[in-house]
């Protein structure tokens, strides 16, 4: 019998050694401040003009499927693919957790509470992550065979774009709002909807709320069918429209940003980049290049002058654009300042979205 206990004692003594002396996966901290590009195969990181390319399934060796966005908090980046959204240690890459149960997740915004509004555009609903636990908690519905696109919040509500599909009879034309707390209560109430212009797709939430309408737009048709875009100011809090700007001669107007002042406003058309007040006047055309990317950066450079062995420091207004058109995996670097191009990235993949950490 004794010596059945010294050889129980002898096994723990040794699976404890075992799994003490395992070794702890490391994993080095190549990534961090710089820009992510996302294209439909993964990740990509660029910085100081070196691009490492599908940095998540490199880490991880796990492959994303049809990614559409990246977005940061803290020290985790979050990633939406169609069907799922993944967290990872920004520095790293390495994977901290999944949410998975969608139809067609295309956009998401973090909100009080440690948790996500995650937009599923096929199954028209706003849903409820937490992001400790990265499980999805509950949902909202954004309306009867509604497209929803995007969201942006502010204060204690969010605010989603219902932007309609392709056709004429699938389009939308309602903003819709959801309480996400009260004080310190959580929850994720719809709070009604407020009918605007065609296929509202984006929106600037720095002072007040501006959507952008890009109007009806199918080319498709036997007969093309389009419709003027429309710049609609909106009060957020009593849900009313305040006034309502038509874009002449835009047609198919998406990806509305701001300057960091919110004074000027950038966006998309059928055919080119565009700039205006952030009333919606002054239009003007910026770039012919056709493009369904878009990003804004207010970006520090430095010269250094050999001559005297000093470093001088400028600030520069730049855009981040792609090539709809000619070249989906090229992105272009637009000085607004001197009005020229000044850098070229080519990444492995069709471009959906880039951002800065």
């Amino acid at each position: 019998m004794k010596l059945i206990n010294y050889l129980l004692i002898a096994l723990v003594f040794v699976s404890s050694c075992k799994e003490e002396n395992e070794p702890t996966p490391t994993f080095a901290k190549d990534y961090g401040n710089g820009i992510y590009i996302v294209t439909e195969n993964g990740v990509n990181f660029y910085k100081n003009g070196v691009l490492s390319s599908n940095i998540f399934q490199k880490v991880n060796g796990i492959a994303l499927n049809n990614v559409n966005k990246i977005k940061f908090q803290g020290t985790k980046a979050f990633i939406a693919t169609e069907k799922s959204l993944f967290s990872a240690n920004v520095e790293t890459f390495e994977i901290k957790g999944e949410a998975g149960g969608f139809m067609n997740l295309v956009d998401f915004d973090f909100v009080a509470m440690g948790r996500i509004f995650a937009v599923d555009k096929d199954d028209a609903k706003v849903k409820v992550v937490d992001i400790d636990r990265m499980e999805m908690t509950s949902d909202v519905e954004t309306g009867d065979s509604t497209k929803p696109v995007f969201i942006v919040s502010k204060s204690f509500r969010s605010f989603i774009m219902n932007g309609g599909a392709v056709a004429d009879s699938l389009k939308d034309s309602t903003i819709v709002a959801i309480d996400y707390r009260d004080e310190l209560v959580p929850f994720a109430n719809m709070m009604g909807s407020l009918h605007i212009g065609d296929n509202p797709n984006s929106a600037v939430a720095i002072n007040g709320l501006k959507v952008l309408c890009k109007g009806i737009y199918d080319t498709n048709a036997v007969v093309n069918v389009k419709t003027e875009a429309t710049l609609v100011t909106i009060n957020p809090w009593q849900m009313s429209i305040t006034s309502d700007v038509s874009l002449t001669g835009i047609y198919n107007a998406n990806n509305l940003i701001s300057d960091d002042n919110d004074n000027i406003y950038y966006f998309t058309a059928e055919n080119g980049i565009y700039s205006m007040s952030n009333s919606g006047t002054g239009v003007t055309s910026i770039l012919s290049r056709v493009s369904d990317v878009l990003c804004f950066q207010d970006e520090r450079y430095s010269i250094y002058n050999p001559a005297d062995s000093t470093t001088s420091y400028f600030n520069r207004d730049v855009l981040y654009i792609n090539d709809a058109q000619n070249s989906k995996n090229t992105i272009y670097k637009y000085d607004l300042d001197i009005g020229s191009y000044i850098d070229t990235i080519v990444v492995d993949g069709p471009v959906k979205d880039i951002a800065f950490y």
